[in-house]
């Protein structure tokens, strides 16, 4: 008020208050302003990317047709194009030299194509000659349904939506390293449980074994992510007051096999599984103290690249 009163002018309260808001209201607009023209700067620097078809062969090494990676080496006389592999043995097969081709190395090392399980939720674009490695450790890749006539092929978590709406099984959520008490129907062949730390998905799977049950427990995964997917350890048993201050209990302890399930559940009786006797069996309903722990959690990064190269057979190039 003193500043206000010397230069002659009065200024009220009101005013006094208006004018921070206001000032805050044109720094935030220039605020605004700088981080649209940041964006705008950042997509500028961003290397612009087209979708282009063309021959996948000039992707594939002409000796060997397998797909290329840099190193890439081109005849300077011929111009057939080698993958390091081949490379030594050129000189013999095409008798002419041939040079190391820097350009090739940078077009083989930016192609990118979209991953094949797309169509299962996949939006990812890796580059070619990664495809297979991608392809084995994608989380997106399918899994059979287990139901007996039933052709549903999906990822895992179409097949949660799937078991859902067209089977009337939904997924109990289980939590690691405690023990669930869980009944199951014996009318249905396979029950679904998910692991609520990080959504694995196991099956259930009951059948006749004699005169008993056979359970067991599986994860269900893609066949190519046992590298890097996580390892489980699960304890089954079942136990029923026998009325003479005994308990019959029936117990299995082992590590959780997995299955893409591309031949259905498991029969009764194979791999690991918990041989229940009919006395231990109230009714048409099994009670089961289940138990997963996670021994191994998955590998970052996803599944390591398989560290067996493809064979490569050189052929003779005319």
């Amino acid at each position: 008020m003193e500043c206000a009163e010397s230069c002659g002018k009065s200024v009220t309260s009101e005013q006094e208050e208006a004018k921070p808001e206001c000032e805050e209201g044109e720094v935030m607009m220039m605020q605004e302003q700088d981080g649209g023209a940041a964006a705008a700067a950042g997509e500028a620097m961003a290397p612009a990317q087209i979708d282009v078809r063309m021959d996948v062969a000039l992707l594939h090494c002409q000796a060997c047709l397998l797909p290329l990676k840099p190193p890439v080496f081109k005849c300077e006389a011929a111009g057939h194009v080698v993958c390091c592999f081949c490379h030594a043995g050129h000189a013999a097969l095409c008798s002419r030299a041939s040079a190391h081709c820097g350009e090739l190395d940078a077009v083989v090392g930016a192609v990118k194509v979209p991953c094949p399980y797309r169509a299962f939720g996949c939006e990812r674009y890796v580059v070619y000659h990664e495809a297979a490695d991608h392809q084995r450790a994608c989380r997106c890749a399918p899994c059979s349904c287990p139901e007996p006539g039933c052709a549903f092929v999906g990822s895992r978590a179409m097949l949660l939506g799937h078991f859902a709406a067209g089977h009337q099984r939904p997924a109990v959520t289980v939590r690691y390293g405690r023990a669930w008490n869980l009944g199951f129907s014996l009318a249905h062949r396979w029950h679904v449980l998910v692991g609520d730390e990080d959504r694995s998905l196991f099956l259930v799977s009951l059948g006749p074994l004699g005169a008993a049950t056979a359970v067991s427990l599986l994860c269900v995964r893609p066949d190519g992510e046992a590298g890097a997917a996580p390892r489980f350890r699960c304890k089954l048993s079942v136990e029923r007051p026998a009325g003479d201050d005994k308990d019959n209990l029936v117990l299995m302890a082992s590590a959780v096999s997995s299955s893409a399930l591309s031949t259905g559940a498991p029969a009764p009786g194979q791999g690991m599984f918990l041989a229940v006797p009919q006395e231990l069996i109230s009714g048409d309903t099994l009670t089961l103290s289940l138990r997963i722990d996670l021994i191994q959690p998955a590998a970052a990064g996803g599944a390591p690249k398989s560290a067996t190269p493809q064979a490569r057979t050189p052929r003779r190039m005319q």
